[in-house]
C-alpha cells in the first residue's frame, strides 16, 4: 500500500512515495520513502526531479542531529509551543536547545558550535556570543513568560490528573546571588539553590520547576509547589515523594487536599525506629517473599496511625543488600573497641530495610515498583546536572536564573519525549551522535545531504522522520 507524503524543506516542498511493508525480522509495520521530486502541481501530483548546473560548494556542515531535533519538535508540537509563547525569540530558543542537546558544553563554545552546524540554516544570523546569550535568558526569565509557557506546556503534556512525582536537587556554587544560601548537600554544607522539579506519572514527562534558597528544606515546600500547581490545573490525585518531604504538616495538608501519598519514612523518626524493632524479627518468611525483577524482596505491611489519620507501613527487606551491610557494619565494630553494643544490634536490625508509608492499601508485590517510579525523575535530575552542564551555575541575576532554569528545562522534556521514542534499542545521547555523522553539502540554493549510514537509516525510521536527499536554502 502507497500514499503521497509531503514535507516543506527550507523554502521548497518535496513529493515522497511512502510504501508500507511488513519486517519479517522485527515483526512490525515500517515504511520505506521514495523520492519524487520538488512540487511542481500537488492537486495533479506533478513532481519534477530539477537538474541542476554544476554550483561551486561553499561548506560542509554537521546536519543529522539538528535536522532529527528540529523535525521531532514540529512533530511533538514542542515547537509550535515556543512559538506560541515566545514569539519572536524563539528562533534564538531554538538554537540554544539544539546545542544544549547536540553539543552540551559551555556557553561560551556556542558560537563556533553553531557556525559547523545545520542550526546555522535553521535559525539565521544569530549571535551566540556570552553576552547575547546572557542578554537572551533573561529576557525568557520574565515571569509572565514562563507562567505563560507553563499554561501551554502543562496543557500539552499532562496526559491526565492521576499523580505527580516530586524530587528537589541541589545546585552548590560560590556566586554572589540573593537566592545562594548555606544549606546541607551530600553530608556537606555549601552555598546552594534549590531545584525541585514535577514529574507527571503517567507520562514520566517533565511538568514543572521551582528554584529555591539552598536553606529552605523540601519539607516546607511541598505544599505550596501543590497549589501552584493548581493554578495550572493540574490537581493531583496522587504524589510519589521522597523522605525529604515526610513532616506533620505536609501529611495534614495531602489529607485535607484528599491526595493520596507514598513516601519514604526517615529512619530518625520514632515510627521507623518502632517499626523496624517489631517487623524485622521475622519478616523472612515465604508469606513476605516477593519477586522484584530478578531480585526476592520481603514485604511486611501494617496499618499505622500517620498524625491522626489511618495510614499503611510497609516494611521492605532487601536480602542481598543485608548481607553486604552485615559485613561492613560488623568488620567496623569489631574493630573498634569502643562500640556501642545496643546501638550496634539496632543497626543490625535495621540492614538492607527500607519503610515506605502510604495513605492508602497498596498490593505487597506493586509497593516497591511505585516508588523506585522516582528513578525517572532521579534519571532526567542526574541527566540535566552530567549531560547539560547544569552546574555550576554561572548566572548572577534572577531573571536570567530563571531563564536559564527554563532552557534547561525545555531541554529536557525533548531529551524525555526523544528517549520515549527511541525506546530501548537506543540512547538519545548515541541518536544524537549517530545522526551528526551526517554531513551536509551546501551550496548557493540548495544543500546536498550525504547518504545515510545503516545505524542512520535505523534511527530516522524509529523516530519517523523523512530526511531529503536536497533541500532548499
Amino acid at each position: 500500500m502507497s500514499f503521497i507524503r509531503y514535507k516543506k524543506f527550507g523554502n521548497k516542498e518535496y513529493a515522497y512515495e511512502i510504501t508500507a511493508y511488513w519486517d519479517r525480522e522485527q515483526k512490525k509495520s515500517r515504511q520505506h520513502p521514495k523520492y519524487l521530486g520538488v512540487v511542481i502541481d500537488k492537486e495533479a501530483k506533478i513532481f519534477k526531479k530539477k537538474e541542476k548546473k554544476i554550483e561551486e560548494e561553499k561548506l560542509i556542515l554537521d546536519f543529522g542531529d539538528t535536522f532529527i531535533l528540529n523535525e521531532f519538535m514540529k512533530k511533538t508540537m514542542i515547537r509550535d509551543t515556543l512559538f506560541k509563547v515566545f514569539g519572536g525569540r524563539t528562533e534564538y530558543l531554538l538554537a540554544l536547545i539544539y546545542y544544549r542537546l547536540c553539543y552540551p558544553s559551555a556557553m561560551m563554545y556556542a558560537k563556533t558550535w553553531y557556525q559547523g552546524s545545520y542550526a546555522r540554516l535553521i535559525s539565521k544570523d544569530l549571535d551566540l556570543s556570552s553576552q547575547r546569550i546572557s542578554e537572551f535568558l533573561k529576557a525568557i526569565g520574565e515571569e509572565h513568560l514562563q507562567r505563560e509557557y507553563f499554561k501551554n506546556h502543562i496543557s500539552l503534556l499532562a496526559i491526565t490528573n492521576e499523580g505527580i512525582i516530586i524530587d528537589a536537587t541541589s545546585m552548590p556554587n560560590q556566586i554572589h546571588f540573593p537566592f545562594n544560601t548555606w544549606g546541607y548537600n551530600d553530608g556537606g554544607i555549601d552555598k546552594q539553590i534549590r531545584l525541585l522539579f514535577v514529574i507527571d506519572k503517567k507520562s514520566s514527562l517533565p511538568l514543572y520547576f521551582r528554584y529555591l534558597p539552598g536553606n529552605i528544606v523540601d519539607v516546607s515546600s511541598l505544599t505550596t509547589t501543590i497549589e501552584e500547581l493548581k493554578q495550572y490545573e493540574i490537581k493531583s490525585s496522587f504524589a510519589l515523594v521522597d523522605a525529604g518531604f515526610y513532616s506533620e504538616d505536609n501529611i495534614k495538608e495531602l489529607n485535607l487536599g484528599v491526595i493520596d501519598f507514598l513516601t519514604r519514612l526517615p529512619s530518625k523518626t520514632k515510627l521507623y525506629k518502632n517499626l523496624i524493632k517489631e517487623a524485622m524479627p521475622d519478616i523472612e518468611t515465604f508469606k513476605n517473599a516477593v519477586k522484584y525483577g530478578d531480585r526476592i524482596l520481603f514485604v511486611k505491611q501494617k496499618k499505622v496511625d500517620l498524625f491522626g489519620k489511618e495510614g499503611y507501613a510497609h516494611i521492605v527487606l532487601d536480602p542481598e543488600r543485608k548481607g553486604r551491610e552485615t559485613k561492613k557494619l560488623l568488620i567496623d565494630a569489631i574493630e573498634d573497641k569502643e562500640s556501642d553494643e545496643e546501638k550496634v544490634e539496632f543497626e543490625l536490625l535495621k540492614s538492607g530495610a527500607m519503610i515506605l508509608v502510604s495513605s492508602f492499601e497498596i498490593e505487597k508485590k506493586e509497593v516497591v515498583p511505585l516508588y523506585y517510579m522516582r528513578q525517572t525523575i532521579e534519571k532526567l535530575i542526574g541527566f540535566a546536572k552530567d549531560d547539560l552542564d547544569l552546574i555550576p551555575l554561572r548566572v548572577h541575576r534572577e531573571e536570567t536564573l530563571r531563564g536559564y532554569l527554563l532552557l534547561i528545562f525545555i531541554t529536557l522534556t525533548v531529551f524525555a519525549l526523544m528517549k520515549k521514542e527511541i525506546g530501548s534499542d537506543y540512547t538519545v545521547e548515541e541518536t544524537l551522535l549517530t545522526m551528526r555523522n551526517l554531513k551536509c553539502k551546501v551550496y548557493d540554493t540548495e544543500l546536498i545531504v550525504q547518504e545515510l549510514a545503516k545505524q542512520q537509516k535505523e534511527v530516522v525510521e524509529k523516530l519517523n522522520i523523512i530526511v531529503p536527499k536536497k533541500m532548499g536554502i
